[in-house]
């Protein structure tokens, strides 16, 4: 199970946690100070929904996952996707999933070819491409995820986040 979690007393830094539930188990810190450029959420979108100062994250991390969900479900079986979490500086990371018959084939990766204050939702896969970025491995691990588990995790996420 893949799941994502807000540290409710962050600072804009360090504040959001991806914790993979399988075997090893494995929790990576994440920075969500480009979080919302890269979602191109702005102070008005926040504004005409209603959220509140404390809430900008919760809700910035559920357009995470919706924006997760709708690349996981465009993608071909067998082909790489990149989905995005630690926005830093000096690099992007997340994880790069291949979708198997069995479940999806999970890694830890990052690059340092594309920064997180240059890119957006929008222009993020065509930067990817014009670069030829290939992902490092973060993490010497790898995990088999179920479809289910996979989905049943980000949408615990998203419920936890609402509250």
């Amino acid at each position: 199970m893949v799941r994502i979690i807000v540290d409710k007393l962050g600072s804009g830094h360090d504040d959001i946690f991806l914790k993979i539930d399988n075997l090893p188990t494995y929790t990576k810190t994440g920075d969500s100070y480009y979080l919302l450029d890269f979602l191109e959420i702005s102070d008005e979108e926040l504004k005409n929904n209603g959220i509140e100062n404390g809430q900008v994250l919760n809700y910035a991390t559920i357009k995470l996952i919706e924006y997760w969900n709708s690349i996981i479900g465009k993608a071909e079986k067998g082909t790489e996707i990149f989905l995005p979490f630690d926005f830093q500086d000096e690099y992007v990371g997340g994880l790069l999933i291949t979708e198997t018959k069995i479940g999806y084939k999970t890694k830890i990766v990052y690059s340092d070819k594309v920064h997180s204050y240059e890119v957006n939702k929008s222009v993020f896969d065509r930067v990817v491409s014009d670069r030829q970025i290939e992902f490092k491995e973060e993490e010497k691990a790898e995990w088999l995820i179920s479809h289910d588990q996979l989905y049943k995790g980000l949408e615990w996420s998203k419920s936890e986040l609402t509250k």
